[in-house]
């Protein structure tokens, strides 16, 4: 199969989220005898959105990667006002909305040129996420020349219950959901796809992290770890986690140490109990994890947690954010979590596992067991393959009733 996959940003610069997402996905496809290009962006920072990359195609993972630019980088003078108008208060009307998804970026009408110029030479094009421009006005576009999917890699937040985007949720041939409640976001908003699968997300499990590796890479001993993993970025909820871990080790209600592995988009405080790594390479990540004694998941806002499947694969416990649908789900379907919706429930939870080594072992076991039988990439790319097929099976069929009914 021919596929095209169109996505925000690209390479192995950028780490975690839905663009890794789906370069792990495209590289995996190739993999299995696909035909894959990628059309993306310049850009290497979500946060203006500047051109970085250069322009063109080139090659990279096996296949082919198409780079187009933006008109201009994101004001943030600009985009900030804008954004409060349109995600809090009454809807906004239509101009406005669609000016914020322009002003939200990327800025690109080469995109929109590229595909209405080669979306038709592709069997399926693939879009990762609903929110950017690529998707949100890109989808109805190669929608009118060839069989979509989406990827909308959704989550309950304000910017999802837009008006703007219902054009692009009708122009989509399938929907690959990553969880059940990604799926009933989708229903909440009265859509119903035409076909989609509960596909979920690709995990390596069979990497093997060393966590005393680790251990010794910062400077901790034998003491408790607890892990947080991802951007440090308000939206993830690292600066609740850090308010948190700060007062228990405070207040002498744990000795455990708060490890923070990840990009700073924000900077968070110093503290004795707190340890910042910044962002790391792929083998440390896993020994991180692999060092963990709890790996903490407190985002209100995941449509999947990749982070947290990987933590089973190490066979670790987790405390996740009871507040995200998606995270207690995850823990409830797994028994590899405790959730958490306020300091005394997370006191409570992280206290009962860390005088519990054997609770430990059981949950970390179950969420490894989990992840293995739902996602490990044998599973993955199997259930994948047969939505492409089914997409493009029911738009060959919906265009020859079509005809049928023309004639």
């Amino acid at each position: 199969m021919k596929i095209l996959y169109c996505v925000q940003r690209y390479g192995p610069e950028i780490a975690g989220g839905a663009e890794a997402a789906c370069r792990n996905l495209a590289r995996r496809m190739v993999g299995r005898g696909h035909d894959v290009e990628v059309l993306t962006t310049r850009a290497l920072t979500y946060s203006d959105w500047a051109d970085h990359f250069p322009g063109g195609t080139s090659e990279l993972d096996g296949l082919l990667v198409h780079r187009v630019g933006v008109r201009e980088p994101r004001s943030e003078q600009r985009f900030l006002p804008l954004h409060m108008r349109v995600t809090t208060g009454a809807p906004p009307a239509s101009a406005v909305a669609m000016d914020w998804l322009r002003v939200l970026g990327p800025d690109s009408p080469a995109v929109l040129t590229w595909l209405d110029r080669e979306a038709g030479r592709f069997d399926v094009v693939v879009f990762y996420t609903y929110l950017y421009t690529p998707a949100g006005l890109g989808l109805r576009v190669a929608s009118a020349h060839t069989p979509t999917v989406l990827h909308p890699a959704a989550h309950d937040e304000p910017a999802w219950w837009l008006d703007v985007y219902r054009p692009m949720l009708d122009a989509a041939d399938g929907f690959s959901f990553q969880t059940p409640e990604e799926a009933d976001l989708v229903a909440a908003r009265g859509h119903r796809p035409r076909v989609d699968e509960l596909v979920g997300m690709g995990v390596d499990t069979e990497v093997v992290g060393d966590g005393d590796r680790f251990r010794s890479r910062i400077g901790l001993g034998a003491e408790p770890i607890v892990l947080y993993l991802g951007r440090i970025d308000p939206g993830k909820g690292p600066d609740e986690l850090y308010r948190y871990m700060a007062t228990l080790r405070d207040r002498g209600r744990t000795d455990a140490t708060l490890v923070v592995v990840g990009e700073p988009v924000v900077e968070l405080p110093e503290h004795p109990g707190v340890r910042y790594t910044g962002f790391v390479d792929e083998q440390t990540k896993h020994d991180a994890l692999a060092a963990a004694t709890v790996f903490a998941q407190p985002s209100y806002f995941e449509s999947f947690s990749l982070s947290l499947c990987e933590a089973w694969v190490q066979r670790r416990p987790a405390l996740v954010q009871r507040r995200c649908a998606v995270l207690a789900g995850q823990a409830r379907r797994s028994r590899g979590a405790l959730p958490y919706g306020s300091l005394a429930e997370f006191d409570a939870g992280l206290a009962r596992l860390l005088r519990d080594p054997h609770l430990r072992a059981a949950m970390g076991d179950a969420g490894h067991d989990y992840v293995t039988s739902n996602y490990s990439w044998g599973v993955v790319l199997d259930r994948y393959e047969r939505l492409l097929e089914r997409v493009v099976a029911e738009r060959s069929a919906a265009s020859e009733r079509s005809l049928s009914s023309s004639s």
